[in-house]
């Protein structure tokens, strides 16, 4: 064997070497993995399937980012929130608005006949999305004072309270991760960290707080950040679009919207004003505008009245 051939040999055996090292390296890897899994209670949990990814696997009270494979760990509801809190209603919302990963939520387990229910089979009657300059964060079911409200999903009773601006209020958190929220309510018939069931009376509907006529404000929230209700519900058919939600940027758009709105700029109507004035003023055109403020061609602007110029 000359030198050659001597050292070809020798580095065959130097890579059989490192590759035997790898694979044993990581059988060590899963076996220790799955040691640690069975001592941390994955097994006994047995969630129902909330698909992570680093960018939104968060600590809601620290608001620090946990990095967590995203094919590795299945995550429930306690691992999501870093408390079960009974006073605040909303956590803070978490901008999901540049999310760039899917979040896959399975809303519904037939096997263990975990299913949908309307929380009040009613007309819609005002919609997820800006109202008056301010959003609205839920949908408005039309009912009257004493109907009953059922819970949407089985889940444990996280709010029972008496809000300035939702009245008698509910809040249910699911294992998922979503929380559910019932205002405006003449009654509460659960009480915090009641455990219950899709379909489950939680109280009867009313006109309390800030209310105009009886009716069920009904939101859908994951980790502090609202979801429009319709993305996830046909309320008309009173069932799910579907079992399972892939959660995108897309149901948060509105949070970019948001940030525009927060930095507009609105005008007063003066007494002899028009919108070719206003336009004049603030550098812009009267097309501008009417888009801004959802004009008709034939609109007429009122003294008085604050008009978007930004």
């Amino acid at each position: 064997m000359n030198l050659l051939q001597y050292q070809n040999f020798k580095l065959q055996h130097c890579m059989k070497f490192t590759i035997i090292n790898i694979i044993f390296t990581s059988f060590l890897f899963i076996y220790c993995f799955t040691l640690q899994a069975q001592e941390d209670g994955y097994k006994k949990l047995d969630p129902i399937y909330i698909i992570e990814t680093a960018n939104d696997s968060i600590d809601i009270a620290s608001n620090f980012y946990s990095f967590y494979d995203s094919l590795a760990v299945f995550f429930e509801d306690d691992t999501l929130y870093s408390s079960f809190d009974n006073e605040i209603i909303h956590y803070p919302k978490v901008d999901f608005s540049n999310k760039t990963d899917t979040t896959i939520l399975f809303l519904t387990d037939a096997s263990k006949k975990s299913f949908y229910v309307n929380p009040h089979n009613g007309e819609v009657t005002s919609r997820f999305g800006l109202r008056h300059r301010r959003y609205h964060y839920g949908t408005d079911i039309n009912l009257e004072t004493g109907d009953s409200v059922l819970s949407a999903f089985d889940g444990r009773v996280r709010i029972t309270k008496l809000s300035s601006s939702y009245g008698y209020v509910i809040v249910i958190r699911h294992l998922n991760g979503v929380e559910t929220l019932y205002a405006h309510l003449s009654q509460i018939n659960v009480t915090n960290d009641q455990l219950v069931k899709a379909g489950e009376l939680i109280g009867l509907g009313g006109n309390t707080g800030h209310s105009h006529g009886s009716h069920l404000h009904f939101e859908i929230r994951y980790l502090g950040a609202p979801i429009n209700p319709e993305d996830i519900i046909d309320f008309g058919k009173g069932q799910l679009i579907s079992d399972k939600l892939f959660l995108t940027a897309y149901h948060f758009r509105y949070q970019r919207e948001i940030a525009k709105l927060k930095e507009a700029c609105f005008h007063k109507v003066k007494s002899g004003e028009s919108l070719g004035s206003i336009a004049r003023k603030y550098h812009t055109t009267t097309k501008t505008l009417r888009k801004l403020n959802r004009l008709k061609t034939s609109s007429l602007i009122r003294t008085g009245v604050k008009i978007r110029v930004r």
